[in-house]
């Protein structure tokens, strides 16, 4: 088991933002000169706000103005606690006080376009348009998001190994589970996915992650039995708003038959994948696209037919750029994700059918590949366990 002090998640929130922010008004501003804009202006509560840590929020070539509701820290006061820089101001009505703002800002009110998300709060759009703006959509932070900055991949890395120790907890609490009657038993309870799953929100908890995102299955039955897959499915969420995705599955007592076919399957699938993607890195030309028809390929030549395979970015959302058509570079965090079900088995009886393996894993693309989330390895949680353990 992996041990010492609480992961440091709350490590430097303000750094994270600072580089957020500068990254985001930094490409906003090339949009803007791109287009012939006067101003970016975006209002909601959408990743991209969240992205910038504001409730609206007004970029022109020389300024960048982040709103807040007045009495609300949603932007002045970061995630963790810390001070976030920037220009920010108190308002009553951040959406109804953009064009304010912007006219503010601007050498010519109401004259030019003005650049805004197409998640762009309605009322916003229409003051916009009442002052006499033309609005034009843009996806520039959506473009923005797609590469973290240093400061981010550092914080998913901190965030990985949180949820490595709430793995951790998931493969201990199944090794040491003891088997009666075909179903697992701990501290002479039957163990539900319930019970599993609030242990590895606790462990994640202890280490400062405020959303675990905790998910467990097996089946659809809330009783886990022995030689049923579980799924152990977190998707946490860091103090500084970003998220990651890692799955898991694990068979108590297995017959090393289909399940282990199909992590034999998953395991080579994911290789590829990462092989795919270190090839980007290499200088090739490989797209979103090309890593998933990569790792589904690996998957259907094990015999698997309807895998469920996707690949994609992560970050202020659950899934976010980079997606199918993108092609991949340095900087980005990318998840890999791919299950198989026995539906498909005709050896299974009808209650196996709905047996699942799934891996997910969230991957760093920097100096190489790098796995965020050290994952069990193993169907096996005794395996599992011990692998840990000399971790």
């Amino acid at each position: 088991m992996s041990a010492g002090r609480p992961t440091d998640l709350g490590f430097a929130p303000r750094r994270v933002l600072a580089s957020r922010l500068e990254r985001g008004v930094d490409v906003v501003r090339q949009r803007l000169r791109d287009d012939d804009a006067v101003a970016f202006v975006h209002a909601g509560s959408d990743a991209n706000c969240s992205y910038l840590e504001s409730d609206a929020v007004v970029v022109t070539s020389g300024a960048a103005v982040r709103l807040a509701e007045r009495g609300s820290d949603s932007v002045s006061v970061g995630r963790g606690g810390a001070q976030a820089p920037g220009d920010v101001r108190s308002v009553d009505d951040p959406a109804g006080s953009v064009v304010d703002i912007l006219d503010e800002l601007v050498g010519s009110p109401g004259d030019g376009t003005v650049l805004t998300p197409r998640a762009v709060r309605h009322d916003a759009a229409l003051f916009l348009e009442r002052a006499g703006y033309d609005l034009a959509s843009t996806t520039a932070l959506g473009d923005a998001r797609a590469v973290k900055t240093p400061a981010e991949r550092d914080a998913v890395r901190t965030l990985g190994t949180a949820t490595t120790r709430g793995f951790d907890t998931a493969v201990e609490r199944l090794a040491t589970a003891d088997v009666g009657d075909g179903v697992l038993h701990d501290a002479d309870s039957p163990l539900t996915a319930g019970r599993l799953a609030r242990s590895v929100s606790a462990t994640l908890a202890g280490e400062g992650v405020e959303s675990p995102g905790v998910r467990v299955r097996s089946g659809g039955e809330e009783t886990l039995a022995a030689g049923r897959p579980v799924v152990v499915e977190c998707c946490p969420v860091g103090p500084s708003g970003g998220r990651l995705r890692a799955a898991w599955t694990l068979v108590v007592d297995g017959d090393g038959g289909w399940d282990r076919r199909a992590q034999l399957a998953l395991d080579a699938a994911h290789r590829a994948g990462r092989g795919r993607l270190a090839a980007a890195l290499d200088g090739e030309s490989v797209a979103v696209g090309d890593v998933a028809s990569e790792v589904r390929a690996e998957v259907t030549a094990y015999g698997f037919e309807r895998p469920s395979v996707s690949v994609g970015g992560v970050g202020q959302a659950v899934r976010e750029r980079p997606r199918e058509g993108d092609e991949l570079r340095p900087g980005q965090v990318v998840v890999v994700a791919a299950s198989v079900t026995r539906d498909g088995d005709e050896t299974a009886s009808d209650g196996r059918r709905t047996d699942v393996v799934r891996h997910v894993e969230t991957l760093c693309l920097d100096d190489g590949v790098e796995r965020v989330v050290s994952l069990p390895g193993s169907l096996s949680p005794s395996r599992a366990l011990d692998s840990a353990s000399r971790r």
